[in-house]
């Protein structure tokens, strides 16, 4: 995987150093728009890729090591021998963990790689999605979490089965969970556009997008020349919702014959892209120790002749 990555990020490089801009001949534009396209397409599979990987770890290698051995009785056998059920475990951890540390190690280094160039190929912002979730590290982390994730689960229910769904579903609830509480790890802050500065002209093809996380989704309150704020909804349902989309221009008349003199958009800036990779690898690491005190709790309250 690491080395698929790696070619696709070489070859994305090439692309986008091809030539671009109005000096470059119409079939020089039309082969590096094809191989930016192709190339960022693969690309984000592999990022969808590294995404869902943890989960299938907790499912496939975590949640085995305890649960499948609850089921066969097997523990009873490896616990009564001379090695402590305690030491047992650790052996198993020291050796699964470490293989999937290793191959996390690679693949977050490579990912932060090919989120960057993906940014600059599809014209994203580093807050968005896959993009984030494979850059600052993310995939150290969150790979031996939902791996230890994986063992507790098994360890608390001892049955294979269930424990698949309490990872499936925490795992999807948990993605659910922080795609919502992300974009508050730090209270938004506030900017307020000119509608002077708006010309209802699309920006230009390979114009930089700002590396910042929109929190309104173009649906901003607007301003008018008294300070007074009025709410998305006010604006489009009351005044100018009726105005075609093809007629940018018109819009911004409407809002201006209203009096309205600006427009609100929160937003998290760019800066601090690195803390939130940082809040998000310390929630990992959170379940990471949270999910081997319980394993070790039940661990050491098991009982060998059950």
């Amino acid at each position: 995987m690491p080395i698929w990555m790696a070619v696709n990020a070489a070859s994305l490089q090439q692309a986008l150093d091809l030539c671009s801009g109005p000096n470059c001949t119409r079939a020089a534009a039309f082969d590096r728009t094809s191989r930016l396209g192709h190339g960022s397409t693969i690309a984000n599979y592999q990022l969808n890729t590294v995404v869902f990987l943890p989960v299938l770890l907790g499912l496939f290698l975590g949640v085995p090591v305890l649960a499948r051995e609850y089921e066969q009785r097997t523990l009873v056998l490896a616990w009564s021998q001379d090695i402590s059920p305690l030491r047992w475990l650790t052996g198993k951890l020291l050796v699964l963990g470490g293989a999937v540390t290793l191959l996390a190690a690679a693949l977050a280094a490579e990912s932060q790689h090919v989120a960057a160039l993906v940014r600059l190929a599809d014209r994203r912002s580093l807050f968005e999605g896959t993009v984030f979730q494979a850059g600052g590290r993310l995939p150290l982390t969150l790979a031996p979490a939902w791996l230890m994730f994986g063992v507790a689960a098994g360890a608390v229910l001892r049955r294979m089965v269930s424990a698949f769904a309490v990872v499936l579903g925490a795992f999807v609830g948990g993605i659910v969970l922080m795609a919502q509480w992300r974009p508050y790890f730090q209270a938004p802050l506030t900017a307020t556009t000119s509608l002077r500065d708006q010309t209802g002209a699309e920006p230009a093809s390979g114009a930089a997008v700002p590396n910042t996380l929109s929190l309104d989704n173009g649906q901003g309150a607007s301003v008018d020349s008294a300070g007074h704020i009025h709410p998305f909804h006010e604006v489009m349902g009351q005044w100018c919702g009726t105005i075609p989309d093809d007629k940018p221009g018109a819009f911004l008349s409407c809002l201006q014959q209203h009096d309205l003199v600006g427009i609100q958009q929160r937003f998290q800036p760019a800066g601090r892209l690195g803390t939130f990779h940082l809040i998000e690898n310390g929630l990992n690491l959170t379940l990471l120790v949270l999910s081997l005190a319980i394993t070790w709790w039940c661990v050491c309250r098991a009982r060998t002749t059950t």
